[in-house]
Order: structure tokens, then sequence, then C-alpha cells
């Protein structure tokens, strides 16, 4: 009688994490480089933005960011469910954490290995409009 009680206890208990752990993140491993079209004058920080892209038809949504002292190369654990990410760069002159008229900014889409890594991301810096 014990065994029959434990036994379905334990196939509910493993089906919980199971459940629990289906749309849990995952740290993912992003490197690349932030550089500039030589027509795009820098100054100030580069702010990063990993959008996490779940499916399509979804709109993607921030999960981290990272600032930059300047140009160059980047490393960063960022939470992920997907299997894609967006990585945003945004030279941010007024330091309000999002894109202004007149910042230079890109973005670029990439997959995630079956080893949670995405990279080497080369990112550079044009002078656009910014993203909706």
């Amino acid at each position: 009688m014990l065994r029959s009680m434990i036994f379905p206890g334990a196939v509910l208990s493993m089906l919980a994490i199971e459940i629990a752990g289906c749309g849990a993140g995952r740290d993912v491993e992003v490197t690349g480089n932030v550089s500039a079209a030589a027509t795009v004058q820098v100054q100030g920080p580069i702010l990063l933005e990993f959008l996490d892209v779940l499916a399509d038809g979804q709109t993607p949504t921030v999960t981290h960011t990272m600032k930059l002292d300047a140009l160059g190369a980047f490393t960063e654990k960022v939470p992920l469910e997907g299997k894609q990410v967006i990585v945003r760069a945004i030279n941010d002159t007024d330091g309000n954490g999002a894109c202004s008229a007149g910042e230079a900014w890109v973005e670029a889409k990439a997959d995630i290995s079956g080893d949670d890594k995405v990279g080497p991301v080369s990112l550079a810096l044009v002078s656009a409009e910014c993203p909706k």
C-alpha cells in the first residue's frame, strides 16, 4: 500500500519539476563587437539591449541591457528563452537608456546554438531613424 502511494507522488513531483522547467530561461553567452560606420561620430556610452525572440509573430522583449564605455568587443551572459536573440547597440549620448533622435544605432538577429552561445555578432552603428 505504501509503495503505491509513493510512486504516484514521485511521478507527480517529477512532472511538476518538468512543467516548471518549460519556459524557464537559460543563460546564453553572447559575444560580439560594436564598431561605427566611417560617417558616424561616436561619443559617450554604447547601450546594448538583448531582445528575446520567442516565436514568429510575437514582439521580442528586452531581457537584459549592458553598457560599453566605448566601441569594442563584448561578452555577456543573457537570460533567454527563445531560439534567437536580437542584439541592439545604441550610442546613448543623452543617457536616457533608449534610442533618441540623432543617436546612431544598429541591431542584428542571431540564432542561439545548441550549447547556448551566440556570436560573434558584428554591429556597426549607423545614423538612422530609431527603432519603434
